[in-house]
């Protein structure tokens, strides 16, 4: 019996004669009767089919795991925007919307640190200005716009603030500065605010401030500004001005170690009192200028200011109105 590898012979080797199948794996000469037995390498065939199967298998386990995994990705992402989203509230929702021109959901942190310059004010609502250029060494050189959002004080909330990583100018008209929050991180360097209310505590929100950015400080209507301990955060600043703050003691600003220029609009000072603060004041080693407007200005006679000009005019400059 010959053995022959894979399909059936065509005709007898032996004779040429015709070949008659007679089983799976023989076949028989018609002619001469010689016997072929044919080797179906079924170890081989079994084998590839169960290869194949496993790795239809493997495929479908592994599409089915791709499946999973970016549904659960999209739940997780569309999860954590939802969170992002909640950061925020109404009003400085519609705001980003607009500024940024996309669903607050998709604003990322990056985007958050782009916009250098922010102003809000309450106008008719909310009123952001903003810019994503930083101009403060060049005022008004930076392209600015300004949205007015319409909601309510429980609509807004100014914490949303410490997410604007990247200001360096920073403008508050809407609420007591104590009330923000500023980010963790940060580098601005210009603040210009409106009353804290120290009655409600003592103030933190200079303490986030960074001090080795932070440059300028203007505090508008601050009447009921009682507790300056805040100024101890602000020992690097260059340039403070305060607006009708009470004062009774110029030792609050003895701290401010790199202060060149100060101004004190409408301030209250004790008539009796007012010549020796201001001597005091003009007595700080690093000032350069000196402006004071207002009332309190007037307490201190011509002929007293210009003993105080004789004696400090030539470091400090001295106006007053």
């Amino acid at each position: 019996m010959e053995h022959q590898q894979g399909q059936q012979p065509k005709s007898c080797t032996a004779c040429g004669g015709s070949l008659v199948r007679k089983g799976p794996y023989l076949c028989q000469c018609e002619a001469c009767g010689k016997k072929y037995y044919i080797s179906a390498s079924r170890t081989h065939k079994v084998t590839v089919r169960l290869s194949m199967g496993t790795l239809i298998l493997r495929i479908s386990l592994g599409v089915m795991a791709l499946i999973a995994a970016a549904v659960l990705g999209y739940q997780l992402y569309t999860g954590h925007l939802v969170l992002s989203a909640r950061r925020f509230s109404v009003a400085f929702r519609d705001f980003l919307m607009e500024a940024y021109e996309k669903p607050v959901a998709e604003i990322r942190p990056e985007d958050l640190a782009q916009m250098k310059y922010l102003k809000i004010e309450r106008e008719d609502g909310y009123r952001f200005t903003y810019s994503f250029q930083d101009d403060y060494d060049m005022p008004g050189t930076a392209p600015r716009k300004s949205i007015t959002i319409e909601a309510s004080k429980d609509d807004f909330s100014p914490t949303n603030v410490q997410y604007f990583t990247g200001l360096t100018q920073l403008e508050l008209y809407t609420d007591a500065w104590e009330n923000y929050r500023l980010p963790e991180e940060n580098e601005i360097r210009s603040i210009i605010c409106t009353d804290g209310l120290s009655r409600y505590g003592v103030p933190k929100f200079f303490s986030e401030a960074n001090p080795d950015t932070l440059e300028e400080v203007t505090i508008l209507e601050a009447e009921n500004l009682e507790d300056f301990s805040f100024l101890e955060d602000l020992k690097n600043i260059r340039k403070f001005s305060l607006e009708k703050a009470a004062i009774q003691d110029a030792g609050i600003f003895a701290g401010l170690e790199k202060l060149e220029e100060l101004e004190l609009r409408y301030v209250v000072l004790e008539e009796e009192k007012a010549k020796d603060i201001v001597r005091e004041i003009l007595a700080l080693p690093s000032l350069r200028y000196f402006f004071m407007e207002g009332k309190s200005a007037w307490y201190i006679s011509d002929e007293d200011w210009r003993l105080l000009e004789e004696e400090f005019g030539d470091r400090v400059r001295m106006v007053r109105k």
